[in-house]
């Protein structure tokens, strides 16, 4: 699967790995994710190097991943330090450590660096404003689409009134003012507004342009695949979109909100959790048929103004294929 390398990119949230492998495919890899006692996550394919066998059907026994078939043995740093057959005192063949993936564990997922080893890695990509008193609730989905199909659906500001006229899109605002669009090689910032069609002119993009300085864009967009909507100074929502393999891309969709009482916060957690479910399933039965699966393939698009952010969203991820890292 062709995906920017050398990037951190979000595989799980936190709460779907405790204290037992996990298998979870991505990057079109099987991987196994696990636990030391420390609570540290780590990752390796989910194949034992003896025969194949799936190491996240084994167990974690004195702090190794243990495979399920003939009892070998793995550290976190992939190596092998027993195989009950040839004795504790015995010897270990060369050839029989795991890969191993480097992992971080922060704003509730664990990120999985996809690219070079290196000694020291750049920071995490989130939303500094999410922090504390921030709180979140999550739904999870999967759709048969193409990583960059995906994003693209939340990148266009013209889809609303046509897709979801029964929910976000009600009103029949059509005429897209904008986008103004500020891109580099780490972010894609969107300012519009969407209105009912009057035969009036839209703003022009310098006014959109000389508000944005004064506003927070209303969607952010994080390479190589975090996605922020402001909906207003109380509630935000959030999409993490994991690369499962050429065809599957999966969502990990947060509303983001600041109801301190536990009490309020979970039942409202999953009442917005029921409706971004929803409203995202309104886009999926037109994006699944987008053609070609890959929206860098499709040479044959005619654009728009209203696809500004598309239109960076493409070349900027060109270049990031490329390896291509500069934000002129």
């Amino acid at each position: 699967m062709q995906l920017p390398e050398n990037h951190w990119y979000p595989v799980l949230e936190s709460r779907e790995l405790k204290r037992r492998p996990h298998a979870a495919e991505r990057f079109g890899q099987r991987l196994v994710f696990w636990r030391t006692q420390d609570g540290v996550p780590h990752a390796h394919p989910d194949r034992c190097p003896h025969l194949g066998a799936a190491l996240s059907l084994g167990t974690i026994t004195d702090n190794r991943l243990t495979c399920p078939f003939h009892g070998f043995a793995y550290g976190a740093d992939g190596q092998c330090g027993l195989i009950p057959a040839n004795g504790r005192a015995g010897r270990i063949p060369k050839g029989m450590e795991l890969q191993t993936f480097p992992l971080r564990e922060a704003h509730g997922f664990i990120w999985l660096w996809w690219g070079t080893m290196s000694e020291t890695f750049p920071p995490l990509p989130f939303f500094p404003q999410l922090g504390p008193p921030w709180r979140h609730g999550s739904v999870t989905v999967e759709w048969p689409v193409h990583f960059t199909r995906a994003i693209e659906n939340q990148l266009d500001v013209a889809h609303l009134p046509f897709v979801h006229r029964t929910t976000i899109g009600a009103g029949g605002r059509s005429l897209v003012e904008g986008p103004h669009v500020e891109a580099d090689a780490h972010a894609i910032r969107v300012w519009v507004t969407n209105k009912k069609d009057d035969a009036t002119p839209a703003r022009p993009i310098a006014d959109l342009a000389a508000a944005a300085a004064t506003s927070e864009p209303g969607l952010t967009f994080l390479f190589p695949g975090l996605w922020l909507l402001d909906l207003g100074a109380r509630l935000k929502n959030v999409i993490a979109f994991v690369p499962v393999n050429a065809t599957t891309t999966r969502y990990y969709l947060r509303v983001y909100h600041r109801v301190r009482n536990p009490l309020l916060a979970r039942p409202y957690e999953a009442m917005m959790g029921i409706a971004n479910r929803f409203i995202l399933n309104q886009d999926r039965r037109v994006v699944i048929t987008q053609a070609p699966p890959v929206s860098l393939d499709a040479d044959q698009d005619r654009l728009i103004g209203a696809d500004r952010a598309i239109i960076q969203f493409r070349r900027i991820y060109a270049r990031l294929l490329a390896g291509d890292t500069r934000n002129g």
